[in-house]
């Protein structure tokens, strides 16, 4: 079979390397496989990134930025319509010329993944009379403007008063995206599949996928990457160049010093999206240098200018940004335990990547986390927006790391190892065309 996936990156996010990870897996079944992106940000050559269908033609492009700016500017207007809209990201429709991208290629089955940042028009969707597998990473899909829903329930209504808009409009901006959307839906063949069991109940339980095929297939991981390694093997897998890396040179001086048990957090966008709760984090780190828990923190996808920590017995280290694949296993490596304290989660990267490398993980009993995290098996599972709980974990983590570490690496190479999600995608892929193979 031939599969086009679409994301707006091949490799920055957790959508992305789910997406990546989903096709090479799919790649190594036998089956061929392609990726259009509007951020290239690999050198694969299975990935191709929407410039190359950009016309070489000034008088064409100079025309279509005009055309962009004014469709911006209206879009700006009508978003400043409210005021006192939360600082959640929210996306409307807004989208990137595709050229025609998606009708140049011969493929069987379009598999959508993450299309926001105005990247993918989903009213291209409906000249293309394929099958399409759209794999849920957030709510946006379902929702109006949102990409996280939180307590709101009006996706499974219309959309329209909005609270993340707050709004007491009926027909609000939300509703009108929720409109636009179910109209194009309509004519869709569309396949949803959600890595997490509750997000793929909530998807059962939206208007927008009323009448769809929902099933549930998790995210996979590259278990030969992300894996257990002693000190001595993190060492000697750093080379000379990446040893010169400012994060890299942290990790070492942390890890020759490790007395301490060391606690790990970071995410993208760590200090300032607050869906990523840090907030609990500091809540339930407070927790313990109050009781005089002696541990190292360590936190990558932030700056000590962007979350200044003090604490007397919790020693932490800032390691910036991270986007290199072997410093990210060295830190969870590291670790004894990795805390996701987020607001709200799918089937989260981090914790698969952890859970993998053989590191407990503590995280909010929310959304997809009890479908990786076996409670005071692998991880804990904190009872939701409890800190109190959530230090408990942490220090329960910490003192079976070894135990649940080991449970951790064996459920995944049990339930996400790339070969094993490759063959659930395939089948349905066998199942939704229209041909033998």
């Amino acid at each position: 079979m031939k599969i086009l996936y679409v994301n707006t990156s091949d490799t920055n996010g957790g959508a992305a390397r789910a997406a990546t990870r989903i096709m090479r897996g799919v790649q190594q079944s036998g089956q061929e496989c392609r990726m259009l992106v509007k951020n290239k940000l690999s050198s694969d050559d299975n990935v191709v990134a929407l410039q190359q269908y950009v016309p070489n033609n000034p008088l064409h492009n100079a025309l279509d930025w005009c055309a962009q700016k004014v469709k911006n500017k209206y879009q700006h207007y009508q978003w400043h319509k409210y005021p006192n809209q939360d600082a959640s990201y929210k996306s409307d429709l807004r989208s990137t010329r595709i050229y025609g991208a998606l009708q140049t290629w011969d493929y069987d089955v379009l598999h959508l993944h993450w299309i926001n940042q105005r990247f993918l028009p989903l009213a291209e969707l409906t000249k293309l009379h394929k099958p399409i597998v759209w794999t849920l990473h957030d709510s946006w899909p379902f929702c109006g403007v949102c990409h996280y829903f939180l307590d709101c329930k009006r996706y499974q209504q219309q959309c329209g008063n909005c609270p993340q808009l707050c709004s007491q409009d009926s027909y609000d901006m939300s509703y009108q995206v929720w409109r636009k959307k179910k109209e194009i839906y309509k004519k869709l063949d569309l396949h949803i599949v959600s890595p997490s069991h509750w997000l793929a109940d909530c998807a059962r339980q939206s208007s927008l996928f009323e009448g769809c095929d929902v099933r549930v297939i998790p995210n996979c991981i590259d278990t030969d990457i992300f894996r257990t390694l002693s000190w001595v093997e993190i060492k000697a897998n750093l080379s000379p160049a990446q040893r010169q890396n400012v994060a890299v040179s942290h990790i070492l001086r942390a890890g020759e010093k490790a007395e301490k048990p060391v606690i790990l957090y970071g995410a993208v966008n760590a200090a300032t999206d607050r869906i990523k709760g840090f907030s609990s984090l500091l809540s339930a780190l407070q927790i313990l240098d109050k009781q005089g828990f002696l541990a190292s923190l360590i936190v990558f996808g932030a700056n000590e200018t962007d979350l200044p920590l003090h604490f007397e017995n919790i020693d932490v280290t800032f390691v910036g940004y991270v986007s290199d694949t072997d410093t990210l296993v060295a830190l969870y490596n590291l670790a004894d335990v990795m805390v996701v304290p987020s607001l709200t989660e799918n089937l989260s990267c981090a914790i698969m990547e952890s859970l993998s490398c053989g590191t407990p993980v503590s995280c909010f009993n929310i959304g997809g986390n009890g479908d990786m995290v076996e409670h005071t098996l692998n991880g804990y599972l904190a009872a939701e927006n409890d800190c109190t709980d959530m230090a408990n974990g942490i220090r329960d983590c910490i003192a079976h790391s070894v135990a649940w570490g080991a449970f951790a690496r064996e459920s995944v190479l049990r339930k996400y190892a790339i070969d094993v999600v490759a063959k659930q995608y395939v089948d349905l892929y066998k199942g939704i065309v229209k041909k033998e193979y």
